[in-house]
């Protein structure tokens, strides 16, 4: 029976020629010790995700506010933070892209 719990290739991104996607969630936290020392209260907010995705063939993203292209990277504001173009005579042509995504934002004008 084959395994189901990994999966083989990109499936993150629906580009052909994707070499690699990677995204990192990241929240920050505020921790409150109590009288003892301890940790007593901790609060979790401002959920975050960031990445970048590197493929070859046709660039579709443009640096600023725009879609990333990652599936489960929905709602808020993304932004494509940069974007880097390659050449090299050993190899084919290539891009990459990060992006910060902003799950509770709204973008402003």
């Amino acid at each position: 029976m084959p395994a189901t719990d990994v999966k083989f290739g990109i499936t993150k991104h629906e580009g052909a020629l994707i070499d690699s996607v990677e995204v990192e969630k990241k929240i920050e936290q505020k921790a409150l010790k109590g009288s003892d020392g301890n940790v007593a209260r901790v609060h979790v907010y401002n959920p975050t995700n960031s990445g970048s995705v590197k493929g070859h063939g046709a660039l579709t993203v443009v640096p600023g506010v725009g879609d990333a292209g990652v599936s489960g990277i929905t709602g808020g504001v993304t932004v494509i933070t940069s974007v880097k173009e390659s050449e090299n005579n050993e190899d084919f042509d290539g891009w990459e892209y990060q992006f910060e995504h902003y799950p509770n934002a709204e973008e402003v004008s």
